[in-house]
C-alpha cells in the first residue's frame, strides 16, 4: 500500500520541467537522508533498548550498557538490522528504476506527441536503469548463486511488466479507449504473479529477499502512477459499468475473490518482512492477488469518503507528520515495551491498547515540539490575502469544470 500511494504521489513532480537529475535530488533529500538520520536517533537507540529481550541487538552476543560502545559495535553490522527501516532505501531504488516510465506516463496523459528524441531518451533511460539494476545479480547477491538464479530473472520479469505498461498506454486515448484504462489495473496483480515464480524463502538471506522485494515494490509503485494518471477515465468506465448489469456482478466477484484469496495458511512461511510471506507458489498466487484486491477497494473507498481536507490544521498535522511518524515509531513502541509494559508485566490486552496510546501521543507530543522549533528557526511566510483569494478562486473554476465534465 505505501509504494502504490508513493506511486500516486509521485505524478505530482513535474518532469517536463524539472527532469531526473532534480528528480534525484529530490529524492535523496526526502529519502536517503532522513534515513541516514533515522539510523542514529531512532534505529541505534532502538536497538540498544531492546538488547535485555533480543538477542539479534546485542553486539557481540552480549549486552553493551555503554551506549558509546554500542554505537561503535552495531554500526558495521547496521544494515543487517535495519528492520522498519529497509523501506526508505527501497522506495529510493524505485523511485528512481521506474522514473521513466512515470515521465513516459505524464507526458501520455497530458497527451503530448510522441517525439523521437524526448521519449527516445525516456527508454533509453529505462533501458540504463535496469541494466544497472542487474548488478546485485552478479556482484552483491552471490550466496547459493541465488542472484542469477532467482533475482536475474526476476528482474527481466520486471522490464517486460514495464513494458507493458508502456505499451498499454498507447491505447487508453484511442475512440473508446476508456476500457483500457481499467485493464491496465490487471498487469499489476499478473505481474506479482509471474515474479512469485522465481520467489524463494530461503533462511538467512536478507540480502537476496530484500533486493527481491524491491522488484515487486516496483510493480506496486508502477501502478500507482498509471492509476492516478489515468483516474479519470478508469471512473468513466466504472460509471459506465454501474449502470449495467456488471455492478452487482462485480460485487459478488469481488467478495467472492477476496475471500478465496485470505491465506490463511500457517505452513511454508518466511519471515514477516519479506513480502510475500510464503514459499508455495500457489499460495503466493493467492496472497499477492489478495494484496492487490484489498489495495485497490482502499484506494477507491477512500476517494470516495475521505477524498478532503476537512480540516485545514489536522489535514497539515497528518500530512507533514507522516514521514516522522513512520521513522519514530519503532523505537517508541520499544520505549514504551521496556519501560511500562515488561517491568510491570502487564496482560497481552491492556499492554496493546497502553502500547497504542502512548506510541500515538509520544509521536504527535515530540513532532508538536520539533514544528514548533523549527517554526522558530524558519518563520513561515505570510500569504496575502489576495494570494489566497486567487487560489480559492482557482479551486472553485477547477471544481465547476470537474462538475461539468
Amino acid at each position: 500500500m505505501f509504494f502504490y500511494i508513493s506511486g500516486m504521489g509521485a505524478t505530482f513532480f513535474n518532469t517536463e520541467k524539472k527532469g531526473f537529475g532534480l528528480f534525484l535530488g529530490n529524492k535523496v533529500l526526502r529519502l536517503l537522508v532522513p534515513f541516514v538520520v533515522a539510523i542514529f536517533i531512532f534505529l541505534i537507540p532502538r536497538l540498544y533498548f531492546g538488547q535485555q529481550y533480543e538477542e539479534f541487538t546485542r553486539p557481540d552476543g552480549k549486552v553493551e550498557e555503554d551506549y558509546w560502545t554500542f554505537q561503535q559495535k552495531t554500526l558495521p553490522t547496521i544494515f543487517s538490522k535495519l528492520s522498519w527501516l529497509w523501506y526508505l532505501p527501497a522506495l529510493f531504488i524505485d523511485c528512481v528504476l521506474t522514473y521513466p516510465l512515470l515521465a513516459w506516463s505524464i507526458r501520455r496523459a497530458k497527451k503530448i506527441p510522441y517525439n523521437q528524441r524526448d521519449d527516445g531518451n525516456i527508454i533509453l533511460l529505462q533501458i540504463a536503469l535496469l541494466c544497472v539494476w542487474c548488478y546485485p545479480c552478479f556482484y552483491m547477491d552471490t550466496s547459493m548463486n541465488y542472484g542469477q538464479r532467482y533475482l536475474f530473472p526476476s528482474v527481466l520479469t520486471l522490464s517486460l511488466v514495464l513494458f507493458l505498461f508502456y505499451v498499454f498506454q498507447l491505447l487508453i486515448y484511442q475512440e473508446g479507449g476508456d476500457k483500457y484504462a481499467m485493464w491496465i489495473k490487471v498487469i499489476g496483480p499478473v505481474g506479482s504473479i509471474c515474479l512469485n515464480y522465481w520467489k524463494d524463502q530461503a533462511p538467512n538471506m536478507p540480502l537476496h529477499h530484500v533486493l527481491m522485494m524491491i522488484n515487486y515494490d516496483a510493480i506496486f509503485f508502477s501502478q500507482g502512477v498509471i492509476d492516478q494518471l489515468y483516474f479519470k477515465a478508469m471512473m468513466r468506465q466504472r460509471n459506465k459499468m454501474a449502470k449495467t448489469v456488471w455492478a452487482p456482478l462485480c460485487i459478488v466477484v469481488g467478495i467472492l475473490l477476496y475471500a478465496a484469496e485470505l491465506t490463511l495458511n500457517y505452513s511454508n512461511t518466511g519471515f514477516l518482512f519479506f513480502y510475500p510471506l510464503y514459499s508455495d507458489y500457489t499460495i503466493q498466487c493467492t496472497y499477492t492477488t489478495g494484496t492487490w484486491v484489498w489495495i485497490f477497494f482502499v484506494a477507491w473507498l477512500l476517494h470516495s469518503i475521505a477524498n478532503k481536507k476537512f480540516n485545514e490544521r489536522g489535514y497539515n498535522l497528518m500530512n507533514g507528520g507522516s514521514m516522522y511518524a513512520y521513522l519514530s515509531h519503532y523505537f517508541f513502541i520499544i520505549v514504551v515495551a521496556v519501560t511500562v509494559i515488561r517491568p510491570y508485566q502487564i496482560p497481552f490486552v491492556p499492554a496493546l491498547i497502553i502500547e497504542m496510546v502512548l506510541t500515538s501521543a509520544l509521536i504527535l507530543v515530540s513532532y508538536l515540539i520539533l514544528e514548533f522549533i523549527y517554526d522558530l528557526a524558519f518563520p513561515p511566510k505570510k500569504k496575502s490575502a489576495e494570494s489566497l483569494q486567487d487560489r480559492a478562486a482557482a479551486a472553485e473554476d477547477e471544481q465547476r469544470a470537474l462538475l461539468k465534465n
